[in-house]
C-alpha cells in the first residue's frame, strides 16, 4: 500500500492543477454590445481609419481651427438635446476629410463623426448640416450602427477586437463603414429623429429636405443620400409632415454658411 501513496499523490496534484489553469478565450461573438464595448470598437475603427492617411486626408485642426470650430458648435448643438440619450456614453468627436469629390458623413462606434468636405460644400445652410448631422447621430444612439456592423462584418470580428486579437481585415472594414447602407424604414426614423431635435430652436427643421430636392434638380446622386436608401418622394413627403408639426418654419443661416464654406475649408 505504501508504493501507491506517491503515484496517487501525483495524480491529484496534476488533476488539481489542471483543474485550476484558467481557459484562454480565443473568440467570442457576443449577442449584445455594451457601451464600453461599442466604445472600445469604435476607438479601434477609429485608429485603423485614421492611420490610412492616402485615403482619408484629415484637415489639421491647427491649421483649419475656424472650420472646426464651426462645425463642432453646431455638432454640439444638437448632441446636448433631449433626444440623444448616450450623449454622456461615449466620446463624441468631430473630423472633417478633405476630398471634394465625396460627397457623405458617417459615424464609427462610440460617437466618432467624419465629415467630406464634398458634403460641406454641396450643402447650402446651416439648417441642412444639422440636419445631416442628427440624422447621423440617430444610428449612433439606437445602436442601428453596431448592429448593422456586426450583420456586415460578422460578430466574431468584433468579438476579436474586444479581446484584443489581430484584426487583419479591420482598416478595410474600417474604410467602408461610409458605405455601409440603412434600409428606408430606418432612414425614415433617423428623418424624424433629426426633426425633433431641430424642432425646439429657431433652425429651419427641413434641411435633409432641402437637400434631397436639390439633388433631385441637379440630378446627382451623393453617396449620403445613396447609402441611405429609400424613394426620394417618400422621405420629403414624410419630412414635410414631420416639419409641420413644428410650427414657424424658422432660419436656415444661409450667409454664415456660405462664408463658412468661401473662407474657412480649403480650396
Amino acid at each position: 500500500m505504501k508504493k501507491l501513496f506517491f503515484p496517487i499523490l501525483a495524480f491529484l496534484f496534476l488533476f488539481s492543477a489542471c483543474e485550476q489553469a484558467p481557459t484562454k478565450v480565443v473568440s467570442i461573438n457576443p449577442d449584445v454590445l455594451t457601451i464600453e464595448d461599442q466604445a472600445k470598437i469604435g476607438d479601434a475603427f477609429q485608429l485603423a481609419l485614421e492611420t490610412n492617411t492616402t485615403t482619408f486626408n484629415i484637415l489639421d485642426r491647427s491649421e483649419y481651427p475656424e472650420a472646426y470650430s464651426y462645425v463642432e458648435q453646431l455638432f454640439n448643438t444638437m448632441l446636448n438635446t433631449a433626444q440623444v440619450q448616450r450623449r454622456q456614453d461615449f466620446d463624441w468627436t468631430v473630423k472633417i476629410i478633405h476630398d471634394d469629390e465625396v460627397r457623405t458623413a458617417f459615424f464609427l462606434p462610440g460617437g466618432h463623426f467624419y465629415i467630406y468636405t464634398g458634403l460641406l460644400k454641396f450643402l447650402d445652410s446651416e439648417s441642412e448640416l444639422l440636419g445631416v448631422i442628427g440624422h447621423e447621430m440617430y444610428y449612433v444612439d439606437s445602436d442601428l450602427l453596431i448592429n448593422r456592423i456586426k450583420q456586415e462584418y460578422g460578430g466574431i470580428m468584433l468579438g476579436d477586437i474586444l479581446l484584443e486579437n489581430p484584426v487583419p481585415e479591420l482598416p478595410d472594414y474600417a474604410a467602408d463603414v461610409q458605405n455601409l447602407t440603412f434600409a428606408e424604414p430606418k432612414v425614415i426614423l433617423a428623418d424624424s429623429f433629426a426633426v425633433e431635435m431641430i424642432c425646439p430652436f429657431l433652425y429651419e427643421p427641413s434641411g435633409i429636405e432641402k437637400i434631397l430636392e436639390k439633388a433631385a434638380e441637379e440630378d446627382v446622386q451623393p453617396l449620403w443620400l445613396s447609402s441611405r436608401q429609400g424613394k426620394y418622394e417618400t422621405r420629403l413627403l414624410h419630412l414635410s409632415t414631420e416639419a409641420t408639426k413644428c410650427g414657424l418654419p424658422g432660419v436656415s443661416n444661409e450667409e454664415n454658411y456660405l462664408k463658412f464654406k468661401s473662407e474657412y475649408l480649403p480650396n
